[in-house]
């Protein structure tokens, strides 16, 4: 094999590497973007769940309120959750995405909101 071809094999690996890294990180993008929207749809789902609930109890929540203590909201479990699996619950458009691994004021907040 002489100095040529070896050149010109190197650099069609090359351009393979590199567009294998771009199908990768088009992928990337597709799974994240998959993740957040199966995020957003499992509050969506878990909010329904909750209000339909609501509906079915409401006349014996009355009568609950009265006689049991206040129980942290089943809706801030699952925004905690939610949390430490890496998302944003903060309110705006971070809503949903991924924090990559960051902490998030704004979400902490909410979490501690009362």
């Amino acid at each position: 094999m002489d100095r040529r071809e070896l050149f010109e094999r190197l650099s069609q690996l090359e351009q393979n590497v590199n567009r294998l890294n771009e199908n990768m990180a088009a992928l990337k993008d597709v799974a994240v973007e998959l993740v957040e929207e199966n995020v957003a749809l499992q509050l969506e789902n878990d909010n329904l769940k909750s209000l339909f609930e609501k509906d079915e109890a409401a006349p014996k929540s009355a009568q609950a309120h009265q006689t049991k203590a206040k129980k942290p909201l089943r809706s801030k479990d699952n925004l905690a959750r939610l949390y430490n699996e890496g998302f944003h619950i903060c309110k705006g458009e971070l809503f949903g995405k991924h924090r990559q691994g960051d902490d998030c004021l704004f979400c902490l907040e909410v979490l501690n909101d009362d």
